[in-house]
């Protein structure tokens, strides 16, 4: 092993042990950032994680170490645009990166399916499936229909609907809805346990979360490009100097400058996040930069510095969380998984970071988050029971 190695392997090695001071922490990081081979960059992690330690009371216990590795290696770097543009961050960076906030934050959420105990009131409870594409449309008319479930989105334009996959939109009318009929406000929404996609009149495409609306007026969309937002979206915006496209959202307004963005203004938060991907956008006059988010509360609007992969995270079929408490994470399942949610009790002050699949059955993402061993979870039908 060279001789860089080495000194990287007794870095990572004391670091998991907490015996770095503050300047071998940044030599730490100058090796990784300066590492050119990924591979053998992440073959040090086992043996740091193995290795019998100077000082065992400052150690990780094994399952935790397991967990971070299996964090480590399952780790998927999230695409937010289909667009293909330069990495602004290393794959082995970011996984590293999450793996050490898992760390400092105390608390894992796994990736793997830990071992559960016997007592745990989640195990061999009946599966409550993951969300699905779902959306219903209310046309001007006041008319309401459901769009297809097998179908991924539509595609709205001044005169007609049709599905991404270019099949009409049926109405169940002897012909589709054109002209006079689609004059006026268009609706999408998504239920709880619902997601769909939308192409709006100009080529922007806009992916609605669950229990979302978005509302707009397709014939005169391409005169004012303006729409409303009630939940989450995710918006890749066809830019026009001309003509800027603006986001009407729980107190403010969010304008494009050739961008991807997400909005998240759920009637239920505390506060809205605007997290911008790609590109520039303002809101509310405030401009932001690639991985800024904007945070609204009241009238109160402050911009931050983020890892916009997080925010689009669920656009990915992840969830992804950094340091949030209990209850956020459960409004989240909530929406995803249709189920009601009943607190007992007194429940963790702690934060949870970690991800899994928003494929996985409700089930499957309460586990690894019982496993902490600060929160438990009772299935009962749609309901789920949180204490601690």
């Amino acid at each position: 092993m060279q001789k860089s190695n080495a000194r990287l392997q007794v870095l990572l090695q004391n670091y998991f042990n907490n015996l770095n001071t503050e300047t071998e922490n940044e030599e730490l990081w100058s090796h990784i950032i300066a590492s050119h081979n990924d591979q053998e960059l992440m073959q040090l992690f086992p043996d740091a994680f193995s290795n019998e330690m100077a000082v065992p009371e400052n150690a990780l216990d094994a399952t935790k170490k397991q967990a971070i590795l299996n964090y480590i290696y399952n780790y998927q770097p999230l695409q937010a645009s289909s667009r293909p543009k330069r990495a602004s961050l290393l794959p082995k960076l970011t996984a590293i990166a999450a793996a050490i906030a898992l760390i400092i934050s105390g608390i894992w959420f796994y990736t793997y399916n830990p071992i559960i105990k016997s007592n745990s009131d989640i195990v061999n409870q009946n599966h409550i499936k993951p969300g699905k594409n779902t959306a219903t449309i209310t046309l001007p008319d006041g008319s309401r229909m459901q769009l297809s479930e097998s179908k991924t989105g539509v595609v709205i334009d001044a005169d007609q609907i049709k599905y991404i996959d270019g099949t009409l939109f049926e109405t169940g009318k002897d012909d589709e809805r054109t002209g006079a009929q689609l004059s006026g406000l268009t609706t999408i929404s998504t239920p709880r346990g619902g997601t769909y996609q939308v192409a709006l009149p100009d080529g922007t495409k806009v992916f609605l979360n669950a229990d979302s609306k978005l509302e707009f007026a397709n014939q005169t969309f391409n005169k004012d490009r303006r729409v409303k937002l009630t939940g989450e979206a995710y918006f890749i915006v066809v830019h026009q100097s001309k003509r800027p496209f603006r986001v009407e959202s729980a107190g403010q307004i969010v304008e494009d400058i050739g961008t991807a963005f997400n909005i998240n203004a759920y009637p239920d938060e505390r506060i809205t996040r605007t997290t911008l991907v790609e590109g520039r956008a303002s809101v509310n006059d405030v401009v932001l930069r690639p991985n800024q988010q904007s945070i609204l509360q009241g009238t109160s609007l402050k911009v931050e510095e983020v890892d916009a992969a997080l925010a689009v995270a669920w656009k990915n079929n992840q969830f992804i969380f950094e340091k949030e408490d209990i209850r956020y994470i459960m409004r989240m399942i909530s929406r995803w998984y249709n189920v009601e949610i009943v607190y007992h009790g007194e429940l963790p002050s702690t934060t949870f970071s970690g991800g899994v699949s928003r494929f996985a059955n409700v089930s499957e993402v309460l586990r690894p988050l019982e496993s902490t061993g600060e929160v438990k979870f009772k299935i009962d039908g749609r309901k789920i029971i949180v204490s601690k």
